[in-house]
C-alpha cells in the first residue's frame, strides 16, 4: 500500500492505518553538525587531505559552542565533531514507497539495524534497503517516527540491485555536494 505524507501535513498526530514497504533512499545523522558530517565525508573520500592535526592525530576543532561553557573552559561535547558516535546518533531517513511517494522518517528511539551494519562509509546502512513500517506508527505533520516495535528492516533485496547500485555509487560525492550547499 502507499503512504502519501501530504495527507498528514496539517495533522499534528496520527497513526499509520496500514503496513507500508519503503526503500531507504538517504540517511542523515541529525545529531551531528553539517560541518562535522562534511569533514567525515571528505575524510572518507581522501583521508590524506583530512582536517586533522597530524602530530596528535586528532581533529582540528572548527566550531565551539558557548552553551555549557564554564569559566571559559570547553567541556566534553562542546566541539561540533567529537562525541557524536553511532551510540548518540539520531537518524533522519528519506523513504520512498512503491508508488513513488517520498517521506521523511525520524528515529523515535535508537534502531538496532542502524547501528549493526558496517558499511565502511559514514552511512550507517547501505542505501536501497527495504523498510517495513507497521500499522500504528506515529505520524506528525507527515513525518513518520520509527521505533523498534513499529518498523522492521529487511535489508537489501536482490530484486533491487539496480536501485541499490544507483543510490550507493557516488553517494560520497552527493553527500559532500548536499552538505556544502548548506
Amino acid at each position: 500500500m502507499s503512504y502519501v505524507p501530504s495527507n498528514y501535513s496539517e495533522t499534528t498526530l496520527a497513526s499509520l492505518s496500514h503496513v507500508v514497504m519503503f526503500h531507504v533512499l538517504w540517511v542523515e545523522n541529525i545529531a551531528k553538525s553539517k560541518v562535522a558530517q562534511l569533514d567525515e565525508w571528505k575524510d572518507f573520500i581522501d583521508p590524506h587531505n583530512a582536517s586533522a592535526d597530524r602530530i596528535k592525530k586528532s581533529r582540528v576543532i572548527r566550531e565551539v559552542r558557548d552553551e555549557g561553557d564554564r569559566d571559559g573552559e570547553a567541556t566534553e561535547g562542546d566541539t561540533a565533531y567529537i562525541g557524536n558516535t553511532n551510540g548518540t546518533a539520531i537518524y533522519k531517513l528519506l523513504l520512498r514507497d512503491g508508488f513513488n511517494n517520498f517521506s521523511y522518517a525520524y528515529e523515535a528511539e535508537p534502531l538496532r539495524f542502524m547501528r549493526q551494519e558496517n558499511t565502511g562509509t559514514p552511512m550507517p546502512i547501505r542505501l536501497g534497503g527495504r523498510l517495513i513500517v507497521k500499522q500504528g506508527a506515529p505520524i506528525k505533520r507527515g513525518v513518520l517516527f520509527l521505533t523498534h516495535k513499529n518498523c522492521e528492516y529487511k535489508g537489501i533485496n536482490p530484486a533491487d540491485a539496480a536501485l541499490v547500485r544507483t543510490l550507493n555509487d557516488g553517494a560520497a560525492a552527493r553527500a559532500i555536494d548536499l552538505l556544502s550547499r548548506g
